[in-house]
């Protein structure tokens, strides 16, 4: 049982109509509510700094960290054919691979899932940015162990 607008207190009214036609109305609640962000005054030159150390943070970055993160992220792609995949091949081969192989890695962990499905699968063929080593192994622990990942196993 909601009150007709007549029947609402005329300053309620006013306040409303107030409230939506002016958004300056609006400037002193926002500013309770929301948190206020810092400002950089030297943005452009903070900002290739930040860059800069996050590139030697990630090039002195622990060899067996990028690979225990590499793994959780080859197992938990959100695609339970995906995590079956990458996830089995992952665990056979990351423990020996090189920094170039795990950085390689990386980039193929960076693609969305269901291109990256297509190309472990055959259905599409690998772009040639994307076509090294690691990602030929991929695919062919996939394509030798397809017999293994169907429903029936000899067929």
């Amino acid at each position: 049982d909601t009150p007709s607008p007549s029947s609402r207190p005329a300053s309620a009214m006013r306040l409303c109509r107030f409230l939506f036609r002016s958004p300056f109305a609006l400037r002193p609640i926002l500013r309770l509510t929301l948190p206020r962000l810092p400002v950089r005054m030297f943005q452009e030159k903070k900002l290739a700094e930040d860059t800069t150390a996050a590139k030697t943070t990630d090039e002195h970055r622990d060899l067996d960290t990028r690979r225990k993160k590499a793994l959780w992220r080859c197992r938990q792609r959100g695609w339970v054919e995906i995590d079956l995949l990458m996830g089995n091949w992952a665990a056979e081969n990351i423990p020996a691979m090189s920094d170039k192989q795990l950085g390689e890695l990386e980039v193929i962990i960076a693609q969305e899932n269901p291109s990256l499905l297509n190309w472990l699968l055959g259905h599409e063929d690998v772009p040639e940015e994307l076509d090294t080593k690691t990602m030929r192994s991929m695919r062919n622990y996939v394509v030798e162990g397809k017999k293994k990942w169907t429903v029936g196993g000899n067929q």
